[in-house]
């Protein structure tokens, strides 16, 4: 029973709270002022969705669409305040039906700062929609009611407003009330307090996000730099300043105009922190995704995380411009089907461009090299591929310089990778003494094919020594070889140990390297005499075994300082 008395009761007074306003018909002045005056004093009492519900009764067709929210509760607070101090209204002394379109409450002059203005409190009707609202001249007249009325206590038989900002504006000195520079002295304060609150509370989020974003990076083993972090950060803190700066602007009551112009000015900052924001998600997610990449043995993806990375943020940016056009009230429809006009000329004018987007794609998916490798291009760019962009791929020379090629000529280029190499090839010729023995030069041969065939990293199917030639001041032996490495560095590094270990066979079956000489022999000298000697493949193995049981080669490439420990 008990249950069912709450219920009862519970529905009565949400019955009774539906019915405390009027309806908004607005058919008559009089409706129109009741329905004013019923939910000011509703929002007096407490209820603060009633400040929006008392807009209605207002004519706020002359604020911009970005303002009109805020400076139609403006309009409220300020005309409520205006008649609360000029008198008790009694709403049964107002007409019901009226002929003309216009009922005039006051209209009168008034003097403000030693000069006379007209001012006037009227509701008009609206031919569309046939209510009756209070009119644009009203609002234009409430500032001077308000310094006019200043030192004026509220009438009887009137609820006193307790909003927070009337309670300080009422205890302000004088001297903060009076107009400097457009704004009031009061405003100025507040804007300075204002922006100060909003910095402090840019630089907790930036702080925030920094820490947050720090440790969770650093869980996937991702670190940044300051610089790195400070950049990435500062979109954050800065979208954060602009809605608190918004937020509190709103309710220090500024003219219109000014605020139009603020909130512009804070959606185009807003738009760009934004972009900035989205831009610094898709920095962290390619980051991650690069070092991703880089635990991969294919070399597609290293290529591809920067080119979706850059395609990405060109399209952030372009909804950005966008929006920020959509802010300023350019009609971005016909911007856009004025540039489907002229889509021929842009065409025309920028087929370089979308020749070298196109030669990006092509890039991408046939694929003719990846980051790092050494290309050749129409045989006059030679260096390491470092980046490839939407417009051009940047290649590092072997002089460290920093070549640029559009990517719409790599379409029809010849490029010759380097990195694709399975094999790298090295090709040289030996030259020895004349005086070496021919049992001794096969011999010598023989040695270096078996190193070849005893070292780690050379191709087993695949190489060539051979005595060759016979050149001006030497013996040549030709030597070609396949080497197994994956760069450079490598392949250096193996054909160091290689050259050591003939010449460490050199050394040990006595054989001398020639270089160019001229020999002049006297008729009755005493002519070199050669030990004879037999060929034995058999023995030229064993010395090799033995050469390679003693010798120490380079573990690892010497190409950097990081390998010179």
């Amino acid at each position: 029973m008990r249950v069912k008395i709450f219920i009862i009761s519970l529905l009565s007074l949400m019955t009774i709270a539906s019915n405390q306003y009027p309806d908004a018909t607005l058919l008559s002045p009089k409706e129109t002022m009741n329905y004013f005056l019923k939910t000011m004093k509703g929002y007096k009492s407490g209820d603060k969705d009633a400040l929006n519900m008392a807009t209605k009764a207002l004519d706020a067709s002359h604020f911009s669409e970005a303002t009109r929210s805020i400076k139609a509760q403006d309009f409220a607070l300020s005309l409520s305040n205006v008649l609360d101090k000029l008198e008790y209204i009694d709403v049964n002394d107002i007409p019901e039906n009226l002929d003309y379109g216009i009922w005039i409450y006051r209209k009168e002059k008034i003097n403000v700062s030693d000069k006379e203005e007209q001012v006037e409190i009227s509701i008009i009707r609206n031919q569309e929609d046939r209510k009756w609202r209070f009119s644009k001249e009203t609002y234009n007249s409430l500032s001077f009611y308000e310094v006019s009325l200043a030192n004026k206590s509220i009438a009887t038989n009137v609820i006193a407003d307790t909003n927070l900002r009337q309670k300080i504006i009422a205890k302000l000195p004088e001297w903060t009330k009076k107009e400097n520079l457009i704004l009031k002295n009061y405003q100025w304060i507040a804007i300075l307090f204002i922006l100060l609150t909003s910095f402090i509370i840019d630089r907790l989020v930036r702080f925030y996000v920094a820490s947050k974003l720090i440790q969770f990076l650093a869980n996937k083993d991702i670190s940044f730099t300051s610089k790195e972090r400070k950049r990435i950060t500062y979109p954050f803190g800065l979208f954060t300043f602009l809605l608190v700066f918004n937020f509190l602007v709103a309710r220090i009551n500024l003219q219109e105009n000014v605020l139009d112009v603020i909130f512009k000015l804070a959606d185009i900052a807003m738009a760009f922190a934004l972009v900035l924001i989205i831009a610094s998600f898709v920095d962290i997610l390619c980051i991650f995704l690069e070092r991703k990449a880089r635990l991969t043995e294919n070399k597609f993806d290293d290529v591809l995380v920067p080119l979706v990375k850059k395609t990405a943020k060109f399209f952030i940016y372009c909804f950005g411009i966008i929006y920020v056009g959509d802010s300023l009230a350019l009609n971005m429809k016909n911007i856009l089907a004025g540039m489907g006009i002229g889509g021929i000329a842009f065409a025309l004018a920028a087929k370089d461009t979308v020749s070298n987007l196109f030669g990006s794609f092509t890039v991408l998916i046939d694929r003719p090299f990846s980051i790092g490798d050494w290309v050749v291009i129409n045989n006059d760019i030679t260096g390491s591929v470092e980046e490839v962009g939407l417009r051009s791929t940047r290649v590092r020379t072997a002089y460290d310089s920093l070549v640029t090629v559009p990517n719409g000529t790599l379409t029809n280029a010849n490029i010759d990778n380097y990195g694709k190499r399975k094999h790298r090839r090295f090709i040289t010729t030996l030259g020895i003494d004349y005086d070496t023995p021919v049992e001794t030069i096969d011999n010598f041969c023989e040695a270096i094919r078996q190193m070849i065939i005893a070292h780690p990293h050379t191709r087993k199917d695949s190489f060539h020594v051979y005595f060759n030639g016979l050149g001006p001041s030497s013996l040549d032996i030709y030597l070609s070889v396949f080497w197994a490495v994956p760069d450079l560095a490598s392949e250096l590094c193996e054909k160091h140990n290689l050259l050591m270990d003939i010449m460490r066979i050199a050394k040990e079956m006595n054989v001398n390297f020639a270089f160019p000489t001229q020999t002049l022999h006297l008729l009755n000298e005493q002519k070199p005499h050669y030990e004879a000697s037999k060929i034995d493949y058999p023995s030229v193995k064993e010395r090799v075994s033995l050469i390679n049981n003693q010798r120490v080669l380079m573990k690892e490439n010497r190409s950097s300082i990081d390998t010179l420990d």
